[in-house]
């Protein structure tokens, strides 16, 4: 079977996969919080990711997120989301398989191995977010394991007063950034898209965005290291998953 081939495979056997174990894991979804399953989803799109490349990891991720709601999540067999942890749960779900989806590679590419320990690290720490606990320290955990993964040497999320909610070490005494980032290429405006284009050593920030509400800033500082566009989308998507949780705050 040709690559183009595999790529099809995966493209409708990932999200056939995901209904199949939301339904498998019907029977035992009155022992547990819907949250606990989300590990199993996100290991399924991050497979496919591997595999089938980053159509079909969407696919999946989009998938994975609905067969949770609809077949684990109260009410059951609906499209609705009652509890606040559930809501948690699905937003970090769908945010891990987004960040799956943008990192990736094709296969067969030396960037390999540096994505997937992107993605190996930063699922880990997203996996935090429908767990119990002070919201900021689990944003704070996300913040490091960014910091770890990708070329960045501080980051911060701030509300919309700039008061900092979170932020990771050699964060808390670095000024507000001036610069701010196009929201999708994670680029200052004045610059084109470049695939190895460095974050900004003295800072700049994303706004973070749900509907047309602002709900915070995400800061990030560079470590003068290249960026890939893979990295950028990356950041992207954790930015979108930090704006879901604050809004969800705010209620």
């Amino acid at each position: 079977m040709s690559e183009a081939q595999d790529r099809l495979l995966y493209l409708g056997v990932g999200p056939l996969a995901a209904v199949t174990l939301g339904v498998a894991l019907v029977p035992v979804r009155g022992l547990t919080t819907a949250s606990n399953f989300t590990f199993l989803f996100l290991a399924l799109t991050i497979v496919v990711a591997e595999f089938g490349g980053r159509a079909a990891a969407v696919v999946t991720a989009v998938a994975s997120a609905l067969s949770l709601d609809f077949f684990l999540t109260q009410p059951y067999l609906r499209l609705e989301i009652r509890d606040k942890h559930d809501l948690i749960a699905f937003v970090g779900l769908a945010g891990c398989g987004i960040i799956a989806a943008a990192l990736a590679s094709e296969r067969g590419r030396g960037t390999r191995t540096a994505s997937g320990k992107q993605v190996a690290l930063l699922q880990s720490a997203l996996a935090e977010l429908p767990l119990s606990g002070p919201l900021e320290s689990r944003l704070a955990r996300i913040l490091e394991a960014a910091r770890a993964s990708f070329p960045i040497a501080a980051a911060a999320v701030r509300d919309r007063t700039n008061r900092i909610v979170a932020a990771s070490a050699h964060a808390h005494a670095r000024p507000v950034p001036g610069e701010t980032l196009d929201p999708e290429a994670l680029v200052p405006p004045r610059l084109s898209r470049r695939e190895e284009l460095p974050l900004p050593p003295g800072g700049a920030r994303l706004a973070l965005v749900v509907g047309k509400r602002q709900v915070g800033w995400l800061d990030l500082w560079g470590d003068g290291g290249p960026a890939s566009l893979e990295s950028r989308q990356a950041l992207a998507a954790v930015a979108r998953a930090f704006a879901a949780l604050l809004a969800d705050a705010e209620r």
